[in-house]
């Protein structure tokens, strides 16, 4: 992209925000709306709905589902010769019988879910309008996908099906996230997803399953980590037991081990089956290890002109970009060798918790930065990896 257009790129979407301004209402409507249709991964079949409905609504072409629960739709463009995947993941971390009411307030909407995704899902389907309204026609095709079953054990099913499967040539993908602002993801690392669970024959053993995983956590931690690739082990979630009474029958941990390299996921995933195992030689005694997720590793450089120009837009936006460069989202990209990113779209807080709650004022400013690399993109900055 010559210099001279990217100054064009700039100079437009530095006031976008303040254009934007007229869709605010119908934005915040919709980011309501899907906040309060329950969609727990694998569970998104009425948020995936709405969604079509509003794909329609808009004139989108071919506004369907899939074959594995995807929504899809295409918007045109004047000339057709490239096409652009604009994704937000459909799922919450949250079951159907939770909670979804969502409050809109003066500066803030609160609600389970409002910010991992019901916003990005919201900033998808009120896209098209916002474009029409705005006069924006992008000489590519942008295809809008709503996507199921990304997290935890969804293990981005739905992203991955798509990619693999899509007929149409891709250029580049950029995924959508309510917060935060500042969100630049163009890396994934390595890693394995991974649930432990014990359990103690009450007929053979009074030992407690507890103890049991005590022991295997003990030697978990003691694992040789390498440096040198980033490598960690994040143990996340412990349940088990039935009461303080009683010794725990099972007993389950869930865990994140995460490099920068393939290899050593795989080296300290076998580790972590030889220690279950040697835990379960104890007689009345079971132990198991399951992949839950995995993803690998890969992405763009921070020298991609896609990363750069992308920085360059949000810097004229007065957005700080965040230190972190990796997201899990990145992977199923990287498996289909597709130039990708992640952004988010405001600021927010308590995330994956009931009270989450996403601000109201940066909104515009995020989805300014989106139309901003989407004309980026449009311009050909990711012409050469088709």
């Amino acid at each position: 992209m010559s210099e001279g257009d990217l100054d064009k790129i700039l100079t437009r979407v530095h006031g976008l925000a303040g254009e934007l301004e007229p869709f605010r209402e119908m934005l915040l409507a919709n980011v309501v709306m899907i906040s309060e249709i329950p969609a727990p991964t694998f569970g998104e079949e009425e948020r995936i709905g709405f969604l079509q409905q509003r794909f329609t609504e808009s004139g989108l072409d071919t506004a369907s589902i899939d074959e594995i629960g995807n929504g899809v739709g295409i918007l045109p463009g004047t000339r057709g010769e490239q096409t652009i995947l604009l994704t937000a993941h459909a799922d919450t971390p949250f079951s159907a019988p939770e909670n979804h009411s969502c409050t809109l307030e003066t500066d803030r909407i609160l609600g389970a879910g409002v910010a991992d995704n019901s916003l990005g899902l919201a900033v998808l389907v009120t896209l098209p309008t916002i474009l029409e309204g705005l006069n924006i026609r992008l000489k590519s095709d942008l295809l809008f996908l709503g996507a199921t079953a990304s997290l935890e054990q969804g293990n981005q099913r739905g992203l991955r099906f798509f990619l693999a499967n899509t007929n149409r040539a891709l250029t580049a993908g950029i995924s959508i996230e309510g917060a935060p602002l500042g969100r630049l993801h163009y890396r994934s690392m390595a890693s394995l997803g991974g649930m432990i669970s014990c359990h103690v024959s009450r007929k053979v053993s009074q030992k407690s399953a507890i103890e049991v995983l005590n022991g295997i956590i003990n030697r978990l931690g003691a694992i040789d980590l390498p440096e040198h690739n980033h490598t960690g082990l994040v143990l996340g979630e412990i349940s088990g037991g039935a009461s303080y009474k009683i010794p725990a029958r099972n007993t389950q941990l869930t865990f994140q081990l995460r490099s920068d390299d393939d290899q050593t996921v795989v080296d300290i995933r076998n580790q972590i089956n030889a220690i279950v195992d040697d835990e379960a030689r104890e007689t009345g005694v079971s132990c198991h290890l399951e992949g839950i997720a995995r993803t690998r590793a890969g992405g763009l450089e921070s020298d991609h002109e896609l990363v750069v120009l992308t920085r360059k837009i949000m810097s004229a936006l007065g957005i700080a970009s965040r230190e972190s460069i990796y997201s899990a989202i990145i992977s199923g990209y990287v498996e289909q060798e597709l130039p990708a990113i992640c952004l988010g779209i405001t600021d927010g807080d308590n995330i994956n918790y009931p009270d989450e709650y996403v601000e109201i004022e940066p909104i515009l400013t995020g989805v300014a930065q989106l139309i901003g690399v989407l004309m980026a993109i449009d311009g050909g900055c990711c012409a050469q990896y088709r």
